[in-house]
């Protein structure tokens, strides 16, 4: 059973149920809810690049760094482009759009406000990937490279866990022809707006089993940003003008 960090339940998480990951890992993403913020970045944004009050945001993350307990202001963070560049805690800041990392290494996070956060960790919860994919990333498999990292280390590709979380669906993603021609047929779907829309989640699931990750073996949150206003922010449905979630993983 896992054990929660001090302080967790202090925040509204959200979290895939325990059976999904192995025991001892830590995954999950901030609401928009419980925190200090107001207007369009009501209430928990954590980003200090998007207009927000910046004594607002410092609350916010005070509130996760208490009830995580990682050192510091912040976890380590990426310099995210939309990629699938994959580095170490170590490299935090550089451009790259996903982490690896061992049991033992400190907190990780990436930011996401429509794009899915990705877990991908072993089963004996000793090497893991943290990854941020929107449709470029699935586009340019960084789960399938997450998965090469994660096997190069000696984890077995029939026993890693997955988890998707909330992200963007394809009930509120219509794109441009030039984006849904570079996703399979059966990854895209009619949509209301006489555009085609693309299943972020099911593209980086596609990516996941080529790779070698067993369906059963991975999750997909039930959740779309965009339709949730209430939990989630969302780049797409706010036009914009929208705080960030942190999406975080740590291998006890």
């Amino acid at each position: 059973m896992q054990t929660p960090p001090s302080g967790e339940d202090s925040l509204p998480f959200w979290r895939p149920s325990e059976d999904v990951l192995p025991a001892g890992v830590w995954f999950g993403m901030t609401t928009r809810l419980g925190g200090r913020s107001r207007g369009p970045y009501a209430t928990f944004n954590v980003s200090l690049g998007v207009g927000d009050d910046a004594e607002a945001v410092r609350g916010n993350r005070e509130a996760l760094r208490a009830a995580l307990g990682y050192p510091g202001p912040t976890p380590p963070l990426l310099s995210q482009v939309h990629g699938a560049v994959l580095v170490a805690p170590a490299e935090a800041g550089t451009e790259a759009d996903g982490f690896v990392v061992r049991s033992g290494d400190p907190w990780v996070a990436v930011s996401a406000a429509d794009c899915a956060p990705v877990a991908i960790v072993s089963a004996d919860g000793r090497h893991g990937a943290l990854l941020h994919s929107g449709w470029r990333g699935a586009r340019a498999c960084i789960a399938a490279r997450a998965v090469e990292r994660l096997a190069a280390e000696g984890a077995e590709r029939s026993t890693l866990h997955a988890a998707v979380g909330p992200c963007i669906h394809a009930c509120c993603f219509p794109v441009g022809a030039d984006v849904a021609v570079g996703f399979d047929p059966s990854l895209r779907r009619p949509h209301p707006s006489g555009q085609e829309a693309v299943d972020l989640p099911g593209a980086i699931r596609r990516g996941l089993l080529d790779a070698g990750v067993p369906d059963a073996r991975i999750h997909l949150a039930r959740e779309c940003t965009s339709c949730a206003a209430d939990r989630f922010y969302s780049h797409r449905r706010d036009k914009g003008l929208t705080g960030r979630h942190w999406a975080f993983l740590r291998l006890s």
